[in-house]
């Protein structure tokens, strides 16, 4: 029983966990290689905390798996463009998004939400250069672009 004029206090409290998830990746293929060739990519990203993502590449563009250097006339690497595009929440809606170029992915580059969250997912949109020269020395060529998503709490 509480005496008229009394108070009685009650605390509520809760947490909600910070979680960020990256999801998606896989091959792109862009078949014959004939420079100014586009893919888009989507891929699923869920955090709940403001994050960085960034994004590196293993060979600074398309290498030839044998001779990156290429061989007399012919090209070893072909270049291409990174366009990525991220819908954030802070409070009002935004994109979060960059374009880089891939010999400059060789060292890591990182966007910042912010203080915004993730919306739902990303796009990427990768453009190869165009040909120059005698073009690409025969054979296949790889790339391996790492993306590392990292919460900011």
């Amino acid at each position: 029983m509480v005496a008229d004029g009394a108070r009685l206090d009650v605390e509520v409290t809760g947490r909600i966990t910070a979680s960020c998830r990256l999801a998606g990746g896989g091959d792109i293929d862009f078949g014959e290689l004939t420079g100014g060739q586009q893919v888009d990519a989507e891929f699923a990203l869920a955090c709940n905390v403001p994050f960085d993502i960034s994004f590196q590449s293993q060979s600074g563009g398309l290498a030839h798996v044998s001779k990156p250097r290429g061989e007399g006339p012919f090209a070893g690497l072909l270049g291409y463009t990174l366009s990525v595009a991220i819908p954030t929440l802070s409070p009002h809606a935004a994109t979060l998004g960059g374009t880089f170029a891939s010999q400059n992915l060789m060292a890591k580059k990182t966007l910042s939400s912010g203080d915004g969250i993730a919306q739902g997912g990303g796009r990427i949109q990768i453009r190869t250069d165009r040909l120059e020269g005698a073009g690409l020395l025969a054979g296949e060529y790889s790339e391996v672009l790492n993306i590392t998503l990292t919460p900011r709490v």
